[in-house]
């Protein structure tokens, strides 16, 4: 309990000039806040000026590599001169169990020695960070006992293991998720170049996309939103395009820029994911975990692949490829698409799965190290990041549903928006015609419009019902 509390006595007096490196660069020019960051630090205010309020738990799950330090450290240390040094603690669990070989449970026992009084007697408002919460696996259990006691604890804790982050009802109950998602092309711009967004442009976009009440409305409304696009871009180098969909999903690697490097990286975050996260789960043998980067392989090479195939492919058994694929999908490496229809349907047709962030299937491309590659899966890169802005708008905040048409010829994806809006989705980096989102139109029949996105002009297919939106206003998004 000593080495504990020297550790968090060193930390209170540290932590501020330590978090410094995650929130500005070499030359101390500070990284621009993501959006997440503007609905965190709402809560965090509302509670500085009503600590009695209930909205007092945050937790922000994501893939790792995807900036959640970076957000917890700007939350800190943009409070930090707010309230007393003792009153804001930070700490990561990784170095608490790994390197102390201690517990959150020990460190929060330790803080209160330092405080001089428990957390039932606090009469002001006290801010905990914790990083890497998934470390100690009874965090869950602890923060909701320090939750409980006390209504004058704020808590902020980010973890990479979403498995471990989501499933505890005890946190579910008590906190609000803010899931953090790779980087949207907007904000790579913001990191990249400080670049900001023009107000409401995405609000609108969207609304025109997915909100219309036909082709022609949203062609309509797309229009006068023609001229906010034509701006947005005249400032933009075509180029940062490729550079988007090869690396620039995850922050870090924006800022690192040198390719081989970035992949290196994404190769050991891959590792830690699997040797760390997956294996914490308990669910698979060491041989099993072999397995698991060359299912992931396999899928940078193709979308849709059949659990048996694959099982054959790898000589294990059917129940262990779906087992990964399950916990690939939760630990947020991967976005299952599962076919369109009938449950029935959904169990026999293989489903899609495109990676969470576009860089992880780059890196995994990138082994052939040909730039011929990339020109070939420029497409499917693209694909990776459609998946996952509509995830982020939709799927993740429960307000739609994303699944693909598994017959051949259709379109690549058919969002389900309120359970109703049937949007049939077809994705290119050339000239479309249309014919995919077409078929499936016809095939599901109470399709509200199609939309294709692809590199050509703005423009409305009356006859079919489709609208062509050219990637310059998708990107925005």
């Amino acid at each position: 309990m000593e080495e504990v509390l020297k550790y968090l006595q060193n930390q209170l007096v540290q932590a501020p000039f330590r978090l410094r490196t995650y929130v500005q660069d070499e030359q101390g020019k500070k990284y621009p806040q993501r959006n997440i960051y503007i609905k965190i630090d709402k809560y965090l205010k509302d509670f500085l000026h009503n600590p009695i309020a209930q909205d007092r738990w945050i937790i922000i799950p994501g893939l790792r590599g995807v900036g959640k330090t970076t957000i917890v450290a700007q939350l800190f240390l943009n409070h930090y001169q707010e309230v007393d040094q003792q009153r804001m603690l930070y700490i990561s669990l990784d170095e608490v169990v790994n390197v102390l070989g201690s517990s959150l449970k020990d460190v929060l026992v330790a803080y209160e020695r330092i405080l001089g009084e428990s957390f039932e007697k606090l009469t002001r408002p006290l801010f905990i960070f914790i990083d890497e919460a998934q470390y100690d696996p009874k965090w869950a259990s602890v923060l909701k006992t320090v939750y409980d006691r006390s209504n004058k604890v704020f808590v902020v804790c980010s973890g990479s293991s979403a498995v471990s982050l989501q499933t505890n009802p005890d946190v579910i109950r008590r906190s609000i998720f803010q899931k953090l998602f790779p980087t949207s092309f907007t904000e790579f711009l913001m990191i990249r170049d400080g670049k900001f967004p023009i107000k409401d442009l995405k609000k609108n976009l969207k609304d025109a996309l997915f909100n219309a009440n036909s082709a022609k409305d949203a062609y309509e409304k797309l229009q006068k939103l023609e001229q906010n696009v034509i701006g947005a871009w005249s400032s933009i180098d075509r180029h940062y395009v490729d550079e988007y969909l090869k690396i620039g999903t995850l922050p870090f690697a924006i800022r690192m820029k040198d390719e081989a490097r970035v992949y290196q990286t994404i190769s050991l975050l891959l590792d830690k994911v699997i040797n760390q996260d997956v294996q914490s789960l308990g669910r698979f043998d060491a041989k099993t975990l072999i397995h698991i980067k060359r299912v992931l392989f396999l899928l940078a090479e193709s979308d849709v692949v059949s659990v048996q195939k694959l099982s054959k492919t790898l000589e294990t058994s059917v129940n262990t490829v779906s087992n990964i694929l399950e916990v690939l999908e939760q630990a947020e490496l991967l976005i299952r698409v599962m076919p369109y229809g009938s449950n029935s349907k959904k169990v026999r047709k293989p489903s899609r799965y495109q990676f969470m962030s576009s860089a992880m299937r780059s890196a995994f491309l990138s082994i052939a190290g040909n730039e011929q590659i990339f020109i070939a899966q420029k497409g499917r890169l693209m694909e990776d990041v459609v998946a996952m802005t509509l995830h982020r708008e939709f799927v993740a905040s429960s307000r739609g549903a994303l699944n693909h048409d598994s017959s051949k010829g259709s379109a690549d994806f058919i969002l389900t928006i309120a359970g109703k809006n049937i949007i049939p989705i077809e994705i290119g980096m050339g000239e479309k015609l249309g014919t995919q989102v077409r078929n499936t139109m016809k095939k599901v029949g109470s399709a509200k419009y199609g939309v294709v996105i692809c590199q050509t002009s703005l423009k409305l297919l009356e006859d079919a019902n489709v609208v062509k939106v050219p990637l310059d206003y998708f990107l925005l998004i």
